[in-house]
């Protein structure tokens, strides 16, 4: 979970969030190499990380996208960026 944001906290934020829908995460930071256009999850193609990946950003109402080069070498597991407040849908 990375704050691509100025919003301080927001990362932590979403990361609870997401711990008490079951979701593991295991790292929580920013990320301010680039600016990142929306708030995402990110995932390796051609991985089983798609599938999680997809199912997350649907929860969050976010898009699931494939790694960008700047963390296309990062640990293996769906990346989520946020760039402001995730609503995540009920369901």
């Amino acid at each position: 979970m990375y704050n691509n944001s100025t919003i301080p906290g927001l990362a932590d934020r979403a990361a609870d969030e997401l711990r008490q829908r079951g979701w593991n995460v295991p790292v929580v930071s920013n990320y301010n190499a680039v600016d990142v256009p929306e708030s995402a999850v990110y995932f390796r193609p051609g991985t089983q990380e798609e599938g999680a990946a997809r199912a997350l950003a649907a929860q969050l109402g976010v898009r699931a996208l494939p790694r960008f080069e700047g963390i296309q070498n990062a640990s293996p597991g769906v990346i989520v960026m946020t760039r402001g407040e995730l609503r995540p849908n009920v369901n």
